[in-house]
């Protein structure tokens, strides 16, 4: 269900860019609250309910008040930038790399040729990432709506999911000794990954 709710997300917004219909972009923010608060939603919990509520009633708000676009725009500069901003600093003098963080939580010490391809691979994120942010924008101020809710609601994440996957592929090719035994595996050891 939460998968359905967060797929529901770039669909609800694209059309209600193509068709100008305003009252599904605030359908698309109820279905990402409900998404990410699925959990104390479906228990009852007064608090969430309250949330989702205020944040249906800012979206129209903002909509009625000449100011939809903001909410509309926002979350494709928002969230690609909070990820940029965990993965670039990592990149920093004496920091360790996200990526080598993230592989030494899953294997224990890396060897030196993994520590340099984690390093990389951190860097390909940050590249990705900088060129959605830099697209995402430039979409924004100069071409129409429709052509920004292509770009940030399917093409971006269909990019990021391939450089997801694709990375995953190539490493299992080049370290198979340390590749999670599935895709599946890999996927959980990411998610439990707790920076310190």
């Amino acid at each position: 269900m939460r998968i359905a709710l967060f797929l529901a997300y770039p669909v609800l917004i694209h059309l209600a860019v193509v068709m100008q219909r305003p009252w599904l972009q605030c359908a698309a923010v109820v279905c990402a609250y409900t998404g990410f608060f699925y959990v104390p939603l479906r228990a009852g919990r007064l608090p969430a309910w309250i949330g989702l509520a205020g944040f249906a009633a800012a979206d129209l708000l903002l909509i009625y008040a000449g100011g939809g676009a903001y909410a509309l725009y926002l979350p494709s500069i928002i969230m690609p930038a909070l990820v940029l901003s965990a993965f670039a600093p990592s990149l920093l003098p004496g920091r360790v790399p996200l990526i080598t963080r993230i592989a030494a939580s899953m294997d224990g010490p890396l060897s030196p040729e993994r520590s340099r391809y984690t390093r990389s691979v951190t860097w390909v994120w940050v590249l990705m990432l900088s060129l959605i942010l830099l697209v995402t924008v430039s979409l924004i101020l100069l071409w129409s709506p429709a052509a920004w809710s292509i770009f940030a609601n399917f093409i971006s994440y269909a990019l990021l999911a391939l450089l997801f996957v694709g990375e995953y592929g190539y490493r299992r090719l080049r370290f198979p000794e340390h590749a999670p035994l599935n895709f599946r595996a890999f996927l959980r050891s990411v998610s439990s990954y707790r920076p310190h």
